[in-house]
């Protein structure tokens, strides 16, 4: 891989992780204190126990590639905060710092292979892609158990200050936020 190709590839990323985390926090905040240990069965993770692995997952990826390696000693994440709000506080806190790290890496970090315990081998700027996949993924999750306990996610404002619907497509919402010429907006969808 080379630099340009690295740069090009953390900018791309680290501009979706960042959509993402806007999101993923929106979702978080939907969901009351009074129902984190909400679970649709029996057998799922409770939505704080799902909140809280779509969190470490994130800054334990953000800390492996900013560090350059993945090691399970590092692993070992404190007990999550008892409620959503605490959990999301917890997670803006942290996102930030963990997000600006890789952003400062030099070129030979973000290319370099890491080993992710042991499974395989990429460069260090390719596990961004895993991070957004990943979160996307379990979002989506969370998201549905928000829609069971009957909570609303307050999702972005369109440039018109309406709410956008999570009904709507993903990056139209997304877009929403960026201030956009009309006509770019229109060519862009």
């Amino acid at each position: 891989m080379t630099s340009e190709q690295a740069t090009f590839l953390r900018d791309f990323l680290l501009n979706r992780v960042e959509e993402a985390h806007i999101v993923t926090l929106r979702v978080l905040r939907s969901i009351p204190d009074y129902h984190c240990d909400y679970r649709p069965n029996p057998n799922s993770r409770s939505a704080r126990e799902l909140a809280w692995h779509i969190i470490s997952t994130e800054l334990q990826l953000l800390s492996g590639i900013t560090t350059g390696s993945f090691s399970k000693d590092d692993d070992e994440m404190q007990e999550p905060p008892a409620s959503m709000s605490e959990l999301a506080e917890y997670y803006e806190s942290r996102f930030t710092k963990g997000l600006e790290s890789v952003r400062k890496l030099n070129m030979k970090k973000l290319t370099n292979y890491l080993s992710f315990y042991g499974v395989f081998r990429y460069p260090a700027v390719v596990y961004l892609t895993f991070l957004h996949d990943h979160t996307v993924h379990h979002r989506g999750q969370l998201s549905s158990y928000a829609k069971e306990m009957g909570s609303k996610i307050s999702m972005l404002r369109g440039r018109n200050g309406d709410r956008v619907s999570i009904t709507q497509p993903a990056m139209k919402y997304l877009w929403a936020e960026r201030s956009w010429e009309e006509e770019e907006l229109a060519n862009a969808a």
